[in-house]
């Protein structure tokens, strides 16, 4: 009898020893999965916010290229008879001065020639006062 009881003392420690270990393994392990979580929610935090400034680059670079273009066609525009050109043609340094070099007569009062451009040949005779285009020249 003694080694029946002895035998079930025995097997009751090692049965409780063992859920011991084992919930101590459980501890373990939830805080594993934990770390995991965690880990798994930085990853993805860390991607949506590159993500996040990849597309505002992208967007930054989109915008740039956009204002280049719109300043290139500004850079280079002719106008019809008509149509007013911007104040900053309307300035000396884009007055034609020698008009009679080429052949002109001299324009009306209140008139100029004007080059807004030294690399193109076309120049226009715009009133002073408001830069609307009367004539085109050299086209």
């Amino acid at each position: 009898m003694k080694r029946l009881l002895l035998a079930a003392a025995l097997a009751t420690v090692a049965v409780s020893a063992a859920g011991t270990v084992e919930a101590r393994d459980n501890h373990r392990h939830d805080r594993h999965d934990r770390y995991d979580q965690k880990a798994e929610r930085d990853y993805w935090k860390d991607r949506q916010k590159a993500e996040r400034r990849a597309r505002k680059d992208y967007e930054k670079a989109e915008r740039d290229y956009r204002k280049a273009v719109r300043e290139d066609e500004k850079a280079y525009r002719r106008w019809a008879r008509g149509q007013y050109i911007p104040v900053e043609y309307r300035q000396p340094r884009y007055y034609v001065h020698d008009y009679r070099s080429y052949g002109w007569d001299a324009p009306p009062a209140g008139y100029t020639y004007v080059r807004p451009y030294p690399q193109d040949d076309t120049y226009y005779m715009i009133e002073l006062a408001s830069g609307l285009v009367a004539r085109i020249l050299g086209d």
